[in-house]
């Protein structure tokens, strides 16, 4: 997660014109804030922007939260359709060999020991 959120820093500092040498992790970014927020207090612009900065920031990275719990749901629900998907296959499948079995079995008024086999195991299932 660190390194994603390094990442998402980096596309963000370009996103916005900054080095990719100044994109770091929110850890590392806290150190060297202290220096940088006494001068920005002095200068109203650049605190103007350093706020909207923060907030491009936070939009991007909570739409970035949506995207990928948008994915992860897809990809859960594409999981479930292929198990659906899987189980109606061997139904299908089930109900073909049961049908096989039913049509080697013809009952008749004399039937032979594996002609009464072939049956008892066709409709045995059932």
């Amino acid at each position: 997660m660190p390194k994603q959120r390094l990442m998402i820093a980096a596309v963000l500092a370009l996103s916005f014109g900054l080095p990719a040498a100044r994109a770091q992790a929110p850890a590392q970014k806290a150190a060297p804030a202290a220096p940088a927020a006494a001068a920005a207090a002095s200068d109203p612009a650049a605190e103007a922007r350093r706020i909207e900065n923060e907030q491009k920031l936070a939009r991007a990275a909570a739409e970035e939260e949506k995207r990928l719990a948008a994915i992860k749901a897809r990809e859960q629900e594409q999981a479930e359709q292929e198990k659906q998907l899987a189980r109606q296959k061997q139904e299908r499948d089930a109900e073909r060999a049961r049908l096989v079995l039913e049509s080697q079995c013809q009952f008749k008024s004399v039937m032979t020991d594996a002609e009464i086999a072939r049956c008892n195991a066709a409709y045995r299932k059932n």
